[in-house]
């Protein structure tokens, strides 16, 4: 495999995405999309990136891929087990679709969004994953930055929370 686009839609990928509904049969999944392969590889930017700075090259699509088979190979059990936890812990946040306000600057209620429809996860969910778990297991002090890379809001509190569902784990 070349790409990253290639992995997401491979038989071996799609093997993974059938074991993790054994695991999990309630879980919804979105049909796949050409944005996943980008979304996964600014994850895997933003890893190199916190781990190693700006100095380093960003890894190309082949590194990315053969990593993630490596890990799932390495630790696949325990990887499945942590996608599992995960896929449940996001399932239960309540996210708000508007996002966070200061104090004072709160929408109205006539202003708030509504949540129409609940689409379910993307299916390289898994792959990102593994990057989280990667980063959760050997580099917890790095898991912030990551999170504050990926642009996730209040991203000390929730590295927080994903250290203590990991511990659970």
């Amino acid at each position: 495999m070349k790409t990253i686009e290639q992995f997401l839609t491979s038989d071996w990928y799609e093997n993974i995405i059938a074991e993790l509904v054994r695991l999990k049969p309630k879980v919804q999944f979105v049909e796949h999309a050409s944005y996943e392969a980008s979304m996964l590889m600014d994850s895997f930017k933003a890893r190199k990136y916190v781990l190693e700075g700006f100095d380093s090259s960003p890894p190309t699509e082949e590194e990315c891929v053969q990593w993630l088979m490596e890990q799932m190979e390495e630790e696949k059990d325990q990887i499945m087990s942590y996608v599992v936890a995960r896929l449940t812990f996001s399932e239960q946040l309540d996210d708000d679709p508007d996002g966070e306000f200061a104090e004072g600057e709160e929408l109205d209620a006539g202003d708030r969004s509504e949540v129409v429809e609940v689409l379910g996860f993307t299916r390289s969910v898994i792959a990102s994953t593994v990057i989280e778990y990667d980063l959760v297991k050997n580099h917890p002090k790095q898991l912030s930055a990551y999170f504050k890379r990926e642009r996730i809001p209040g991203a000390a509190k929730f590295a927080s929370q994903i250290k203590k569902l990991y511990a659970s784990t």
